[in-house]
């Protein structure tokens, strides 16, 4: 009956083939490609060559596909279980408004807000890291143009700083490294402002 009734969703609302790909994957089975690995000082999750990975990053982006996140954050659930027990901030790569108003939505704090429970006290900070600009597509331009094109970007909400006065360790997520120029960027943002001995960690889905 379940499947009868999601042939005729399909036949009206047609899926993309991202989804089509996604629903054969359970959060355990796609957790098999779980390859973590350090690209100069970001920390990956996974390769952006599996097909399975590449379709839940552009659902996750462009449909915002709640499997997709749900997928994804499974991936960030193994890693974290690998760190230390402390306070935790995650601090998701925001958009320009503009861009995340004709979106509807911001695809790196999706997988966060679908992450599954963890043994730690960690919170989502999503208004902490400002951008400023709206700038163009990383994926439209070559290396040396990326780098350009994120100088600057981001900014400090003020008024936020009071969550990182306890914490120990932030996260900086986005979803796909490709030159670092965003996470570096943010980095620089962000670095002035963070208590001592406080260890900060750039992260991506994949790469």
């Amino acid at each position: 009956m379940i499947h009868m009734l999601q042939s005729w969703i399909d036949i009206i609302f047609p899926p993309s083939k991202h989804c089509l790909l996604l629903r054969t994957f359970s959060v355990e089975a796609f957790q098999l490609f779980y390859r973590p690995q350090k690209i100069g000082t970001v920390q990956i999750l996974s390769e952006y060559n599996i097909p399975a990975v590449q379709s839940a990053v552009a659902a996750c982006k462009f449909e915002n596909n709640q499997t997709a996140a749900k997928l994804l954050g499974g991936l960030l659930s193994l890693w974290l279980m690998e760190l230390p027990k402390v306070k935790t901030i995650f601090i998701p790569i925001p958009l320009h408004r503009k861009r995340e108003k004709k979106r509807g939505h911001n695809q790196v704090e999706r997988v966060l807000k679908n992450l599954p429970d963890i043994s730690f006290h960690h919170i989502v900070c999503n208004k902490l890291l400002i951008r400023t600009h709206d700038t163009k597509p990383q994926t439209s331009l070559n290396r040396e143009d990326r780098l350009d094109n994120m100088k600057n970007v981001f900014t400090i909400n003020k008024r936020q700083l009071k969550a990182l006065s306890s914490c120990k360790r932030v996260i900086i997520c986005d979803d796909v490294l490709t030159t670092g120029a965003t996470l570096r960027a943010a980095k620089d943002a962000l670095w002035p402002h963070l208590p001592p001995d406080t260890e900060l960690i750039c992260l991506a889905w994949a790469h």
